[in-house]
């Protein structure tokens, strides 16, 4: 069942066609009189432009209406509540599977692109080993964040395993929780985390990263103290503390450390429009599910080596 991007309001239908698929006609809000889903008329460039922009209506576009059917009023036959959802769960799974498998082939790409921008060759064993590692962080981030936000939504009382939630008024309806599935939240971050990885991917071509992001660049450049210019004496144990944090500052893979901060800062929006949480919840659950996938990382690199 889609729902408003305005507003999140349900809907039987975005929009309707006639005689032609061509010749369509926009559905319109009952809430906010506003029309339902104008991407549903938009090219794959603007959506891709407002994921890009963290625009709340796109996360709405692509995780409720998009691929539903519309209301043939040629044929003025419907298709049935039942087969509508069952159609839907399955390209939300499919969805899910095809923008992991994306996932992580971006991410041992960039694992590996040192080693192949090195001149050296990369084995196959190296290949299905980065892999596999890739593949299970990526299942411990998804789990953490998928048992925590459920765990959240269930003492809010907003998502039960029967999908029978307490009748509200008519305007009051939330088209998020009528529809919610629980792989709806691995699905929002799979597609925050993408736009990411293809950035570093494209910025990879004028910067040559680390040989791992384990390792560091060596520092080249003289760093200021900003302690020591203030008026007052500062302890000894801070300007060592500063020193510290800008010796490892300056040895650091900044566009991975970039990416991957706007990385958690997508997810945490698209969470924070497919969720009722509240910020800091949000926020909470895209750590947990980051500190799952460093655990997982420093477990695999001390069982198969680095």
């Amino acid at each position: 069942m889609p729902v408003c991007t305005n507003c999140a309001y349900p809907a039987q239908h975005v929009y309707t066609t006639y005689k032609t698929k061509s010749n369509i006609r926009l559905g319109v809000c009952e809430r906010c009189d506003q029309f339902l889903d104008p991407l549903i008329e938009h090219p794959d460039l603007i959506i891709l432009l407002d994921l890009i922009l963290l625009k709340p209506r796109v996360f709405l576009h692509l995780l409720f209406n998009r691929g539903s059917p519309p209301f043939d009023a040629d044929k003025g036959v419907e298709i049935p509540a039942v087969e509508r959802q069952e159609r839907r769960k399955a390209r939300i799974h499919q969805d899910v599977w095809k923008l992991g498998y994306l996932s992580v082939i971006a991410e041992t790409t960039l694992r590996l692109l040192p080693a192949f921008t090195a001149g050296g060759g990369i084995a196959m064993n190296q290949l299905i080993r980065i892999g596999s590692i890739v593949l299970v962080e990526g299942i411990a981030q998804h789990a953490v964040t998928l048992c925590l936000a459920l765990s959240a939504l269930r003492l809010r009382g907003w998502y039960t395993m029967d999908n029978e939630g307490d009748k509200i008024d008519e305007k009051r309806r939330d088209g998020r929780r009528e529809n919610f599935l629980p792989s709806l939240i691995p699905l929002t971050i799979l597609y925050t985390s993408l736009v990411p990885l293809l950035l570093q991917l494209l910025l990879s071509i004028w910067y040559t990263p680390p040989p791992s992001i384990h390792e560091h660049l060596p520092s080249t450049s003289t760093t200021i103290s900003f302690l020591s210019t203030l008026p007052f004496k500062v302890p000894p144990e801070l300007m060592e503390l500063e020193t510290t944090l800008n010796h490892a500052w300056s040895r650091s893979d900044r566009i991975w450390v970039g990416t991957r901060l706007l990385g958690g800062m997508s997810a945490g929006f698209g969470l924070r429009v497919l969720l009722p949480t509240k910020p800091w919840e949000t926020t909470a659950i895209v750590l947990a599910g980051w500190l799952a996938a460093a655990w997982i990382s420093q477990i695999s690199h001390i069982l198969v080596g680095s």
